[in-house]
């Protein structure tokens, strides 16, 4: 069985936020901590050219951001990324499964199709997407 991933209440907060403020854009982001737990979440630009159905986190602040995360100590990792589903469900859609180039990395969305913001967590891997179980 797949390990829990530790997502606070104050990341789960930001990331909903953050898809509710940017709707109907999909929007995007770093998740930093350490495998198994979640310590911050770090709000990235959407560079995609058809930014309502889908997100590319640009490339700059993902370089400047490994660049700031190696001087920290005691040391942070990029655990995965976020986005949004304004529309769709929470799940991975296939242009994030074949998008999906970090096998390390979790892939949190955050789905606003409910009443309230559904946040689902994914590991990517070989084409395939198995849900990881989110612990509190």
């Amino acid at each position: 069985m797949m390990r829990s991933l530790r997502l606070p209440r104050a990341v789960r907060a930001a990331v909903s936020g953050h898809a509710l403020r940017d709707a109907p854009r999909e929007c995007c982001g770093f998740l930093l901590g350490t495998p198994e737990r979640v310590i911050y979440a770090l709000p990235a630009t959407n560079t995609s050219t058809t930014p309502l159905t889908r997100y590319r986190v640009d490339p700059r602040e993902h370089i400047a951001l490994q660049r700031i995360l190696r001087r920290l100590t005691p040391p942070l990792i990029v655990v995965g990324v976020y986005h949004s589903h304004p529309r769709g469900p929470a799940a991975p859609s296939s242009s994030d499964v074949r998008e999906a180039f970090v096998r390390e990395w979790t892939h949190v969305i955050v789905n606003l199709s409910g009443r309230s913001p559904g946040i689902t967590a994914w590991m990517i891997r070989n084409g395939r997407a198995v849900r990881r179980p989110i612990a509190r």
